[in-house]
């Protein structure tokens, strides 16, 4: 038996600094990735990075087995710390052309830092869809530590299995990460990440829950490769999506304070895991934990839904079509499973609703800034995700948001006239619309709204009964246009198209004397 050299003090302070130094690593992978690769290919190089990353890890594994065996531990950490060195010869060949960034003031280097961590947190609090992705992120840091402690148990006290049975059952579970990078890498154009994310929950609470039935070593192996398959599909997806939402210039600060977050939470669970197995049953925690996973996964399956949202819509709809008649027409001309501009005249307060109540996705506005200023409506634009716009200037916060929200997979409704008519009719529109779409690459689908200006004009008060019709037109690709000044000039042809038709179809189902009085007033 090899002689000790070292005290635990000493092994302990040698693992907290390499486990220090390699914290720094996946932030700044995970950062410079984006700018090796196109937004497109994200998946698929976080795929290739994962499988090769799990299959040296499985390799390097079964080299140090036999390395150990022969030739002592010494040796196998010479060889690990020769591994490191080849990897920093192999990352400073890494060239690519860093995008210029506004030039910083000189300062002390902690207030810096200090400033960095309070930017990154800023820019987490005032992103919803960040923090719900931080928070889903956390709460696999959480199962992962305590599936990995109750598997080791498991495998000893149950199964009673040897170190190699314990190293086969943990292997099994990188072998399913491997072949969910495969998946993944396969289907990276076929991905709809919402529902990835709920699915790979699904897969990991099943095949946890299982355990609650002491299954042999055999259907253990299976239920791991699930569990490994799931979790894989989750890290990729889920790394993709902070990558494609992020700004470049934010990027490390984030990457470190999820990092910096998951880390700990991972590390309290190993202690809690190592708490729960002497006070309970192993398979009663599995099914614990797979019941929490199960959890997690109805969560983000109802969010994916937006139950709220619908729920909220139905009842709009209802109340729309009871006061208004409200009809839509054109809802063909939206495609099915693609995230869409819809661009429309804005001729009344309800002009949102209406829209609202149109689309049968999940919609996002862009709403004027004093909005979010009123009571009731503020409370409402900000439950729903409304973008604030700041009269005047280019917003360049709300066009970000607006993309990263396509980007993601949702679609945007845009009033590009920037304020409700006066008189009912079609005014000039801003170029913000067409921007999103050449910076998103969506496309514009026009609308028109008829009889919401007769219905609720400003600055009445309330609204009176009066049909409203909501008529969507043919899909605008960005592409067809080489300005964004063409672009947005055909967008506002189309409304006006739209509105023509609308006007002409609406004199068949309105009264001859709301007809004449309407003529008389815009006239």
């Amino acid at each position: 038996m090899e002689k000790t050299s070292h005290s635990l003090f000493f092994i302990l302070i040698w693992f907290f600094l390499l486990g220090s130094l390699g914290a720094l690593f996946l932030p700044a992978k995970l950062s410079i990735i984006s700018e090796l690769v196109e937004k497109k290919n994200l998946v698929r190089a976080n795929s290739i990075i994962s499988i090769t990353s799990l299959f040296t890890t499985l390799l390097g594994t079964v080299i140090a087995g036999f390395l150990i065996k022969i030739t002592g531990i010494r040796s196998a950490f010479y060889l690990n710390s020769l591994t490191y060195i080849i990897s920093s010869f192999c990352i400073l060949r890494i060239i690519y052309e860093k995008r210029a960034l506004a030039p910083k003031v000189s300062e002390s280097r902690y207030l810096s830092l200090i400033k960095d961590i309070k930017a990154g947190l800023n820019y987490i609090l005032r992103h919803s869809l960040l923090i719900s992705l931080i928070g889903l992120s956390s709460a696999f840091a959480l199962l992962s530590g305590l599936v990995y402690i109750f598997i080791l148990n498991y495998g000893a006290n149950i199964l009673k299995e040897s170190s190699f049975g314990i190293g086969l059952i943990l292997s099994s579970s990188g072998l399913g990460m491997v072949l969910g990078g495969l998946f993944l890498m396969y289907r990276k154009d076929k991905i709809n990440y919402k529902r990835t994310l709920y699915l790979s929950y699904l897969l990991m609470g099943i095949s946890i829950f299982s355990f609650i039935f002491r299954p042999s070593l055999a259907y253990s192996l299976f239920l791991l490769f699930i569990v490994g398959l799931g979790a894989a599909i989750f890290n990729i997806v889920i790394d993709t999506i902070f990558q494609r939402l992020i700004p470049q210039e934010i990027k490390g600060k984030i990457f470190s304070t999820r990092g910096v977050l998951t880390n700990s939470i991972f590390l309290i669970s190993l202690l809690l895991a190592g708490l729960l197995v002497r006070f309970f049953s192993v398979t009663k925690l599995f099914g614990f934990v797979g019941i929490l996973a199960l959890l997690i996964s109805l969560c983000i399956f109802l969010y994916e839904r937006f139950l709220g949202y619908q729920l909220l819509r139905c009842f709009l709809k209802l109340l729309m079509r009871l006061l208004f008649n409200f009809e839509v027409s054109g809802i063909e001309n939206i495609p099915k499973k693609k995230r869409v501009i819809l661009a429309g005249n804005h001729t009344s307060v309800i002009d949102g609703v209406a829209l609202m109540c149109a689309y049968p996705e999940r919609l996002y506005f862009l709403a004027a800034e004093s909005l979010f200023r009123t009571g009731f409506f503020g409370l409402c634009a900000r439950r729903l995700g409304y973008i604030p716009v700041k009269r005047g200037g280019l917003n360049k916060e709300a066009i970000r948001r607006a993309v990263e929200i396509l980007e993601a997979g949702y679609s945007i409704g845009i009033f590009p006239e920037g304020r409700i008519t006066e008189d009912g009719r079609l005014t000039s529109g801003k170029e913000g619309v067409a921007l999103i779409a050449k910076l998103s690459g969506a496309c514009i689908i026009p609308f028109a709204i008829e009889g919401a200006y007769e219905a609720w004009p400003l600055p009445k008060k309330f609204p009176r009964r009066f049909p409203i019709e909501l008529r969507f037109g043919k899909p605008l690709e960005v592409k067809d246009y080489p300005t964004q000044e063409a672009l947005a000039g055909e967008v506002m042809q189309e409304i006006a198209k739209i509105k023509l038709s609308l006007e002409r179809d609406g004199y068949l189902r309105v009264e001859p004397d709301e007809i004449v009085r309407h003529l008389i007033k815009i006239g």
